[in-house]
């Protein structure tokens, strides 16, 4: 019986198959979404179906009809520049065409779609910048984009597809350095034509620049962005929110200061509001960005810790600047647990802020342990807060509530590991597929995993390898790997103060004096990515992580290795006050060299919460890699791998051979096959008897230092060949050869 296809899957399907038709058949004018969906029906029949099957499946009930919710999806495409909806009709963009060419399957189109998706929602100036654009219109100039990208501290490769997918007012006026339409960006013809009308009603349309084939404004016409912005640069509280940005969701605690009486049973409930109490009087509602809160609270509180003023200052900002109309706010009392809307903005009281909420489940408050998922009541029920944000739930709370989301959210699911491939064990020259699966297998049981075995065994190889095929493809930005040594530390591994100097003062010569910020290191990075992102596979490749303290690199986050749906309060309070775990779709890989230190030795508490997976020369797979490998080489080369030279395996057989005769009972010291895989062991003439002396007799000197093993009489080159009757290949430099 064939698995019921996911919502992500179904819609990414219907995506896919409307982006192929308007290519082949629409490219020009576009299509009006009724017809265009009834030819997706017809292009995949089985969508329908499998619609329902997984609406079957899905834990979450949604009542959006399938043609209603592929529809609002589609202004992620917008969003990411791959579709323009205009004029009521589809049409697909330069950029959505050269993403459809790239991604053929729907899955992997869909995931893209919404990587760049989560970089738009990350980066909220692009809606200012938008705006701003609007001041050009009728000015008879125009600017460079990636000038006004830096201006609004936005990343130039997200604004530029966003504004060819939405098409503000002003959009067109936004080119490349030279004047250029597209600013690099692809355009199809369309676009191009557009773009020529739109500069040719402006005034600013360079014709004698201007070809078929690209577009150009007037180099004269050029004005610089600080100048022809400046009228469109206001404080933050002076842009109104983009009212297409994802709903977030916001976790507030209250209670009476007399009784301890939850406010949820009183005032909240009676008057529609919910309040932030700060005992002073708090900053003005025009207190529009963080610094000018922050020195508010300094102001109102000296005497207080600066741990928290900073925490009060925190709270502040997201009720006055960064909670929108729209937004959901959720609080409790006891179990019951109460959902609502937020209807107004900020309102100022004597020791307070209040905002209007329209509360949607009071006659039916869901039950805390029973009806939120296990890592939102984790966050609700861990947190030391009065506020603060959870907008990655804010999807989950909207369907058990019955309530619709302003835009078409973004299908979320678990992570899941993609099983090992035959492709998989091919690139590793493993025979077959069943040690890698058994690795998966593993991490889908503990997503912690360790490959340990002596040297040369392709420990770290394998293990980015795996990295990225789990990571699948968002492998470049889902895949991370470090290297532990003995000065690392949790400050570089996790998160840490560092130094940083202040800029010059206006007109002086002084330093602005020496600050210090938080800065994260990859594992936090890592973390907070794949929060954002649960249905991607996070992977963190931990290179020689035997050789760190352990203890001290990862402190608070041993007890998150283990219980993963857990949360902890940070070293350095960076978790907002609700916590930090560990997301479920973060995988850690680690290498452990056993020769540096055997995995006895390894701590206890750490050894319990990653997996092994040996890799050791006489046991498979590693025992076959060389021969593959060599095998391999000659089928390139065009000769016949049946008949390759095996001098180099029955070399690297009699030196294992030769360390388990010295040593019996001690395994945990052999020689890799990934000595004899590198280019120096076949760069031309003398290429083995190079290996040989700067790093096989090295290591086997080091080994066996101390025990009176003549290295040189065991492993010399010239002695194993005799002994082996192998015959120095012609020109090789074997008779100069002293090791």
């Amino acid at each position: 019986m064939d698995a019921v296809p996911s919502i992500t899957t179904v819609v990414a399907r219907a995506l896919h198959t409307a982006a192929t038709i308007l290519e082949r058949d629409a490219l020009q004018d576009g299509m009006r979404f009724g017809p265009l969906w009834e030819r997706v029906l017809v292009e995949d029949p089985r969508l329908t179906t499998d619609w329902r099957d997984a609406l079957d499946e899905s834990p979450q009930q949604n009542s959006t009809p399938f043609k209603d919710y592929v529809n609002r999806y589609a202004i992620n495409l917008g969003k990411v520049g791959w579709l323009y909806r205009g004029g009521r009709r589809w049409q697909l963009t330069g950029i959505g065409q050269d993403a459809l060419r790239r991604w053929p399957d729907p899955v992997d189109y869909n995931l893209e779609m919404r990587r760049r998706y989560r970089q738009w929602e990350r980066q909220p100036a692009c809606a200012a910048a938008a705006t701003a654009l609007e001041q050009l219109l009728d000015s008879g100039s125009w600017v460079v984009l990636e000038e006004v990208a830096h201006e609004f501290a936005v990343d130039f490769s997200v604004l530029g597809p966003v504004l060819l997918g939405t098409r503000p007012l002003g959009w067109h006026l936004a080119l490349g350095e030279d004047g250029e339409a597209g600013a690099g960006f692809p355009l199809l013809p369309h676009e191009r034509d557009t773009w020529r009308n739109l500069l040719e009603d402006e005034g600013v349309l360079d014709t004698a620049r201007t070809s078929l084939d690209t577009v150009r404004a007037v180099p004269d016409r050029r004005m610089p962005v600080w100048e022809a912005l400046i009228a469109a640069k206001q404080p933050a509280d002076e842009v109104k929110a983009d009212q297409e940005l994802p709903r977030q969701l916001w976790i507030i605690r209250g209670t009476d200061a007399k009784t301890a009486v939850p406010l949820i049973r009183g005032p909240w409930r009676d008057r529609s509001v919910v309040t932030l109490d700060t005992g002073f009087q708090p900053p003005t509602v025009g207190a529009g960005d963080p610094e000018s809160v922050r020195r508010a609270v300094d102001t109102a509180l000296p005497t207080t810790s600066p741990a928290r003023r900073e925490s009060v200052a925190r709270e502040l900002d997201a009720f006055l600047n960064r909670m929108r109309e729209g937004d959901i706010v959720l609080s409790t009392d006891g179990f019951e647990t109460y959902v609502g809307v937020v209807s107004g903005p900020a309102a100022h009281g004597t020791e307070q802020l209040e905002r209007a909420v329209e509360w949607r489940n009071l006659n039916k408050p869901l039950d805390f342990l029973k009806d939120l998922p296990s890592g939102l009541s984790g966050v609700v029920q861990d947190a030391d807060s009065q506020l603060f944000e959870a907008t990655e739930y804010a999807e989950t709370v909207l369907a058990l509530i019955g309530d619709m989301p302003r835009t078409a959210p973004v299908p979320e699911g678990p992570a899941e590991l993609p099983d090992a491939t035959s492709e998989l064990a091919a690139k590793l020259h493993m025979p077959d597929t069943f040690w890698l699966q058994d690795c998966v297998e593993l991490l889908r049981a503990t997503p912690q995993l360790i490959f340990h075995g002596p040297p040369g065994t392709g420990k770290t190889y394998t293990a980015l390898a795996l990295a990225r095929h789990l990571a699948g493809a968002s492998s470049a930005t889902n895949v991370r790997l470090v290297q532990f040594h003995p000065a690392y530390a949790y400050e570089d591994f996790f998160e840490g103060i560092r130094p940083r100097l202040g800029n010059k003062q206006a007109g002086g010569d002084a330093d602005g004096g020496l600050g210090y910020d938080l800065v994260r290191g990859p594992l936090r990075k890592l973390a907070d990515e794949a929060e954002r992102r649960p249905a991607e596979a996070f992977v963190l490749v931990i290179d020689e992580i035997n050789r760190g303290h352990l203890a001290k690199i990862f402190g608070e986050l041993y007890f998150l290795l283990e219980y993963r749906t857990e949360r902890v309060h940070l070293l350095y309070g960076s978790d907002d006050g609700r916590g930090f775990r560990l997301p479920p779709n973060l995988y850690i890989l680690g290498t452990m060299n056993t020769v540096d230190r055997s995995v006895a030795y390894m701590d206890a508490a750490m050894r319990r919460r990653f997996s092994f997976m040996e890799l050791h020369p006489d046991t498979p797979p590693v025992n076959a890699v060389l021969d593959s490998w060599l095998r391999k080489q000659a089928e390139e080369r065009g000769e016949d791998p049946a008949a390759y030279d095996d001098s180099y395996v029955r070399l690297l057989d009699e030196i294992n051979r030769l360390l388990a005769d010295g040593s019996p009972g001690d395994r945990s010291f052999r020689v890799g096959p990934s000595y004899f895989m590198q280019d120096l062991a076949h760069a031309g003439d003398g290429a083995l008897e190079r290996l040989w002396k700067t790093q096989i007799i090295p290591l086997l000197t080091e080994h066996h230092w101390g025990d009176g093993t003549d290295v040189e009489e065991v492993y010399g080159l010239a002695g194993l060949r005799e002994r082996l009757g192998i015959l120095p290949a012609s020109g090789d430099g074997s008779g100069t050869e002293d090791s």
